[in-house]
């Protein structure tokens, strides 16, 4: 299903790596939903990847990213909060 949520439940021993806490929750979008969020364009979406100044989409398969919707909440957010303390 195009630009649908996926939404996966980590068992209480599964982490996502030794430095982070257990996720309970991890919610991924495509694509779509990331331009509907952001309203960038995948060309600009990219290019701040690259930059370092969005998050990385997370592969989860050998055709298929998605992002992790936390991630681009939290980067909505400070976008807001930098916007706002700019002005």
């Amino acid at each position: 299903m195009r630009g649908s949520a996926v939404s996966t439940r980590l068992e209480p021993h599964q982490t996502v790596n030794k430095s982070s806490s257990i996720m309970d929750d991890v919610t991924f979008i495509r694509l779509p939903e990331v331009k509907a969020v952001t309203g960038l364009s995948k060309t600009s979406l990219y290019a701040l990847i690259k930059e370092k100044s969005f998050p990385a989409p997370v592969r989860l398969g050998p055709r298929a990213v998605a992002w992790v919707k936390s991630e681009i909440r939290q980067w909505a957010v400070e976008r807001v909060q930098a916007s706002r303390s700019a002005a």
